[in-house]
């Protein structure tokens, strides 16, 4: 059985060839064909200063009265109030307008949290979430701000869950996915989706043992915290 684990591995990671795009490649027709370039943001999270403390990821998930609210990991977050600034997609000779955010809600234990941005409009498109679990060798893909580098979207494949010497949690067993989208510091808080572009994770971290390979959350224990948050559901 570890042999078929580590095969599957070899498969869909160590051989992929990356397809990477970073900020100052991609195109206006490309944003176009792939409506996420408009709903994710790079998120810089400020200090008591007000000045920059680090920055990641967040995806769009709702729009209520103006504001929108985003998803991203806790350890970017760290606590609820955090002041944080979210940029979109730069428009031309990369002008970006910041919208001001405040963390919301954060879960330490499940690495992720809830950011309402204000005064947002119609900047930011909300996600859908898939409805079936991504299965081992399905595409998926990733827009993201490693390094700062915001856009740059990022493909790989579903490796599986819980896999590779992680340690399965007994009351859920699909909290974690492997992908062998390669993530840097940046990534976190990236959306994790398919070839539908439906959300099926959010990106959390590189894998202990194969650096190549990365540990997002599954969409269902993200729409698990939504539900307490919202009291819904965000299928």
């Amino acid at each position: 059985m570890k042999f078929l684990l580590l095969l599957v591995l070899g498969l869909f990671s160590c051989t992929h060839n990356y397809n990477t795009k970073v900020f100052n490649d991609y195109n206006v027709a490309e944003t176009q064909d792939d409506p996420v370039y408009h709903s994710v943001a790079h998120v810089i999270v400020l200090d008591k200063e007000k000045n920059i403390r680090s920055g990641g990821t967040a995806f769009a998930i709702q729009n209520v009265n103006n504001n929108t609210y985003f998803v991203s990991v806790h350890h970017l977050c760290l606590m609820r109030g955090k002041d944080v600034k979210l940029l979109p997609l730069p428009a031309k000779e990369n002008l970006r307008r910041p919208f001001d955010g405040r963390v919301v809600y954060t879960s330490e234990q499940d690495d992720m949290c809830i950011i309402r941005a204000y005064d947002t409009g119609v900047q930011f498109v909300a996600m859908k979430f898939a409805q079936s679990n991504p299965l081992p060798g399905d595409k998926v893909f990733t827009i993201g701000a490693p390094s700062g580098a915001f856009p740059t979207k990022t493909d790989g494949y579903v490796v599986g869950h819980d896999l590779l010497g992680m340690v399965p949690d007994v009351t859920d067993h699909k909290q974690k996915l492997v992908t062998s989208v390669p993530v840097f510091q940046g990534n976190s808080g990236g959306p994790v989706y398919n070839e539908s572009f439906e959300v099926v994770g959010m990106l959390s971290a590189s894998h202990r043992r194969y650096s190549h390979s990365s540990l997002a959350i599954h969409y269902e224990s993200i729409l698990k915290h939504l539900e307490v948050y919202f009291k819904k559901d965000f299928i």
